[in-house]
């Protein structure tokens, strides 16, 4: 079965994180787009100790992992869910703005300009 190179969904809140795990067999990418007024709050969770900048452009990436720091957002708590199932696919997350979230799974083929940081051992 040849996998959907991309799969978008809206953010529907318990709907959405509901309906990931059974698409991760059958997806090379997942993104679920948040609301544009989760950006300023991921954007600070994310990037503890930035200066106050014009543009909060949110850039992380790493393991599942990264998924606690998304579900200390109020309204995201719920993302904390699908660390176990993201876990157990390998699946790797980044988050970029605006507010956007991609789940990549192993074999995922990238668009040239896309790459994936992986974290380091140990982290």
């Amino acid at each position: 079965m040849e996998k959907e190179p991309l799969i978008k969904l809206p953010w529907r809140g318990h709907e959405t994180i509901e309906s990931v795990p059974p698409l991760l067999k059958g997806a090379q990418r997942i993104e679920i787009t948040l609301p544009s007024n989760y950006n300023h709050a991921l954007f600070e969770t994310l990037h503890p100790g930035e200066p106050p900048a014009q543009l909060e452009e949110i850039d992380a990436a790493g393991g599942s992992e990264l998924l606690a720091h998304i579900a200390a957002v109020s309204g995201l708590e719920e993302f904390r869910l699908l660390t176990g199932p993201l876990t157990a696919a390998r699946a790797r997350v980044r988050v970029s703005s605006p507010a956007k979230v991609f789940i990549i799974l192993p074999g995922a083929n990238l668009k040239s300009n896309e790459r994936i940081i992986h974290s380091e051992a140990g982290e």
